[in-house]
C-alpha cells in the first residue's frame, strides 16, 4: 500500500465520519426521551434505524482511518480529520438548515490553511 492509498482511505474516513455525525444528529432527533436516561433501556437507542445506520458508517470510517494509519504518520493522518470539521459544517448548513456565523467560516478557512500546511511540510 503507498502513501497515495492512504490519503484515498483517509478521504473515506472523512466522508464516513462526517455522514455518520450528520445521520447521528438526525436521528437523536428521533430517539425516545426515556431510551436516552441512563440503564438498560438505553440500548433500545440502537433499534432506531438512523442511529444504527449512524454506527455502522462510523465502524466503517474507523475501519478506513486504521488502514490510512498504518501507512501514514499520525503526525499527518490525525490532523487531516480535522477535514471532517468543515464537512460537517457544509451538511449542517445544506441538510440541517443551520446558520454558520462569519467566525466559523472564518474557523473553517484557518482549518484549510492548516491542512494544506501539514499537507504539503514533508
Amino acid at each position: 500500500m503507498t502513501y497515495t492509498n492512504s490519503y484515498v482511505f483517509m478521504f473515506f474516513a472523512v466522508i464516513f465520519t462526517s455522514f455518520g455525525q450528520l445521520i447521528q444528529k438526525i436521528g437523536s432527533g428521533k430517539v425516545k426521551k426515556e431510551h436516552l436516561k441512563i440503564g438498560l433501556r438505553s440500548f433500545l437507542v440502537f433499534f432506531n434505524p438512523l442511529i444504527f445506520a449512524a454506527l455502522i458508517l462510523l465502524f466503517f470510517a474507523t475501519l478506513f482511518y486504521l488502514m490510512a494509519l498504518s501507512k501514514l504518520p499520525l503526525s499527518i493522518a490525525y490532523p487531516m480529520l480535522s477535514s471532517g470539521y468543515i464537512l460537517v459544517l457544509l451538511l449542517s448548513k445544506f441538510f440541517l438548515k443551520e446558520k454558520i456565523g462569519l467566525k466559523r467560516w472564518f474557523g473553517v478557512f484557518i482549518i484549510i490553511i492548516g491542512i494544506f500546511i501539514i499537507f504539503y511540510s514533508g
